[in-house]
């Protein structure tokens, strides 16, 4: 049988003790997030909620091991640079604050549009220089007008889903455009056996309830009625 670093012993046991002592474990992906942004996350969690970064496989052992029924499905949400998120607060809630803290950020080469990059017709810092030729060359219109660079309509410079190239990436930084936000994204969480992904997260749980409890008076008073 191999040798197991002690460390890594203790990394799992650390981590199964956590998933054990908390409601709710979040699988949450912290790439492209730089470090001063993720300590001002944590600081703001600290009395709530738990940020824990380890290995993958690691992080695999412990939810495997965890006697918590169905938590090993979490290790299906690895993405970029996976974390554990350790809390007793709902998951719904969870989510809206990690979504409400992202902001917005400059797009850098390599970077994957997030939607439609539009840059919008109008006047810009620009006085005539190159700056003229270097918007003409990624397909902005753009032309002089009153010793200034002019964009003259809105365009589409990267579709979603598209990969951001150098050039464009500079262009929009200069013309201070930043369509990339840049923050923690919860990938799933887990809560009383149930796995939540993030796109069960997004709904708004008392909105739902609200729903729910019109649908069930509509279903009455149509019942009374009949």
């Amino acid at each position: 049988m191999p040798h197991v670093a002690s460390w890594k012993k203790e990394e799992v046991k650390d981590l199964k003790g956590l998933i054990g002592s908390h409601k709710v474990v979040g699988m949450a992906d912290l790439a492209d997030i730089p470090a001063p942004q993720l300590q001002k996350m944590r600081r703001t969690l600290k009395d709530s909620a738990q940020i824990k970064m380890s290995r993958k496989t690691l992080m695999s052992l412990a939810l495997n091991d965890s006697e918590k029924s169905n938590i090993e499905d979490l290790s299906e949400h690895m993405e970029g640079q996976p974390a554990l998120i350790f809390t007793d607060m709902n998951p719904f809630k969870l989510f809206k604050i990690l979504e409400d803290s992202k902001t917005q950020a400059p797009a850098k080469a390599g970077n994957i549009a997030p939607i439609d990059i539009v840059v919008p017709q109008g006047d810009t810092a620009f006085p005539p220089g190159p700056m003229l030729g270097e918007l003409q060359k990624i397909g902005i219109p753009a032309k002089i007008d009153k010793g200034k660079i002019v964009i003259t309509k809105d365009t589409t410079v990267v579709d979603a889903g598209e990969t951001i190239s150098s050039n464009i990436a500079s262009i929009l930084t200069r013309l201070e455009i930043h369509p990339m936000e840049v923050g923690i994204d919860l990938k799933a969480a887990y809560e009383d056996q149930t796995i939540y992904t993030a796109d069960l997260l997004t709904i708004d749980p008392e909105k739902t309830l609200s729903d729910i409890q019109k649908a069930f008076t509509s279903a009455l008073n149509l019942s009374v009625n009949a």
